[in-house]
């Protein structure tokens, strides 16, 4: 766990060295390291060793290479799955989804068709959370920063870390 929270304190920092190459990069391993820190209802996976599904919805920001490396790990016996989604399709087989700024305008109907599932919901655009996203990636000055609805992940039966809130802005 110690290592986990010093990777994302450090990862934080190297978008100081070149924004736009390392921005993305350090919000995939964001991604998979939230993970770590959220515990999934036990029917969230149809057999034990179902894969996590990571879904990005409409324009995938992220490494083609960086995700193939990610679908080589694991969080708990799980192995990690990468989707691409389009804005209208199904998103409630993803145990996260990652909702970046392009699809800021789809957010609420993406939130929406969520509703009663067990989903992390990821995004990245000012007030995610607040709409009701569980957990929002925010840049400010050269670190990348999150904030966590309690309430969110509440209802969608997800329990957080006391680690991760911690570590994170809270928002209602």
């Amino acid at each position: 766990m110690i290592a986990c929270w010093l990777f994302l304190n450090t990862c934080s920092e190297a978008v100081a060295q070149n924004e736009e190459n390392a921005e993305y990069p350090v919000k995939l391993a964001f991604l998979y390291n939230f993970t770590k820190f959220v515990e999934w209802p036990p029917d969230s996976y149809r057999e034990a060793s179902a894969p996590l599904a990571i879904c990005i919805v409409g324009h995938d920001p992220f490494n083609p290479d960086l995700e193939t490396e990610l679908r080589t790990r694991k969080v708990g016996d799980h192995p990690v799955e990468v989707r691409p989604l389009r804005a209208t399709d199904t998103v409630n087989a993803c145990h996260v989804v990652f909702v970046p700024v392009t699809e800021k305008d789809h957010a609420g109907k993406i939130m929406k068709g969520l509703r009663g599932s067990n989903t992390l919901t990821v995004g990245e655009s000012d007030g995610f959370a607040a709409m009701g996203g569980i957990i929002n990636l925010v840049v400010e000055g050269d670190k990348i920063r999150f904030e966590v609805n309690p309430a969110a992940a509440d209802r969608a039966g997800l329990k957080i870390s006391a680690k991760l809130l911690s570590m994170a802005k809270i928002v209602n």
